[in-house]
């Protein structure tokens, strides 16, 4: 019974890191890389920099509804209940300043929450690292819903990497594998240098989804 209790402890503290680092971690970088690019455009483009500023203090608002929700979830509140994938997707992509062609095909409405949640989290990930990473603003999301899987396919034409290993995979990503696996789902990487990032995650819509 004790073991019982430590594993169900282990995996809802390993449920609120991916949610943190999900959510919070990516929305708290993409305000701080935003403030420094505001250093010099205070100087050179004051209108645009209050505006700017206008955005990154809805994000941190929002943020911080958020932090309250999680704080409430704690305390045996209900659960946090994803947004729909095509609002999701549109404000990640406003948020990073992305040019995205974004195709969303099936019956997206009928996935469980579990699989959401996970797409929701593969989608912002791919994004974030896009934006980070890719050194082109152009990406590519295309999600397809079918009967029995979801397909998530993000993709850049920028700079590309060396595929990480096992090992050298960064915590978010290996966070993510995981949890696509948890579900029965599964996330590859196609990327090398000069050649661009493709994202590329089938995760379960059926009875295996429901059971995450």
């Amino acid at each position: 019974m004790a073991h019982t209790v430590d594993t169900l402890l282990l995996q809802e503290r390993t449920d609120w890191a991916i949610h943190i680092h999900d959510g919070l971690t990516q929305s708290v970088t993409s305000a701080i890389l935003e403030l420094q690019g505001l250093q010099h455009r205070i100087r050179t483009e004051p209108e645009l920099a209050c505006a700017t500023l206008k955005e990154i203090e809805d994000a941190i608002r929002n943020d911080l509804k958020q932090i309250r929700q999680i704080l409430f979830e704690l305390d045996g509140g209900t659960p946090h209940r994803e947004p729909p994938l095509a609002t999701f997707v549109s404000d990640l992509v406003d948020r990073w300043h992305l040019s995205a062609r974004v195709s969303i095909e099936g019956e997206v409405e009928r996935i469980p929450d579990v699989t959401l949640e996970t797409a929701n989290a593969i989608v912002a990930e791919a994004l974030a690292n896009a934006a980070k990473h890719s050194g082109v603003p152009e990406v590519s999301v295309r999600i397809i819903a079918g009967l029995v899987e979801l397909r998530i396919e993000v993709e850049d034409r920028g700079s590309g990497v060396v595929p990480p290993t096992d090992d050298e995979m960064h915590f978010g990503l290996r966070l993510l594998r995981g949890r696509a696996e948890r579900i029965g789902g599964t996330i590859e990487i196609d990327s090398k240098p000069g050649s661009g990032t493709r994202v590329v995650a089938v995760l379960p819509v059926g009875r295996r989804g429901d059971e995450g």
